[in-house]
């Protein structure tokens, strides 16, 4: 029985280190210090914060400050796009606006 248990536990000792590593192929695991995270938050611009508006409602391909490049998060699938969220944030001054959709330049056509 003891040599039974003994298999077991290795069994189940290499089942998890399989896993482990396929975990880590797939995955970059970071790990951040709460210190750095509060030096990223102070160190964004504090004119951006203050000159910040909420644009949400209307997809748009613009910022009212005439920037065109925005924040977006974004999940890939196989080297492409397979879902974005539609809350974006203008690069220039850090306005949220909304993403368009494929649906939206139908409707606007």
């Amino acid at each position: 029985m003891k040599w039974v248990n003994r298999l077991a536990a290795t069994l189940l000792g290499l089942i998890g280190i399989g896993i482990a590593r396929e975990f880590f192929n797939r995955y970059d695991v970071l790990v951040f210090d709460k210190k750095d995270v509060e030096e990223a938050r102070q160190e964004q611009p504090q004119e951006q914060k203050i000159n910040a508006m909420d644009l949400r409602g209307t997809p748009t391909h613009e910022c009212v400050c005439g920037s065109r490049i925005f924040y977006v998060r974004a999940v890939f699938d196989d080297y492409e796009i397979a879902t974005y969220f539609l809350e974006m944030q203008c690069v220039e001054c850090g306005s949220l606006a909304t993403a368009p959709t494929p649906l939206d330049r139908e409707i606007q056509e």
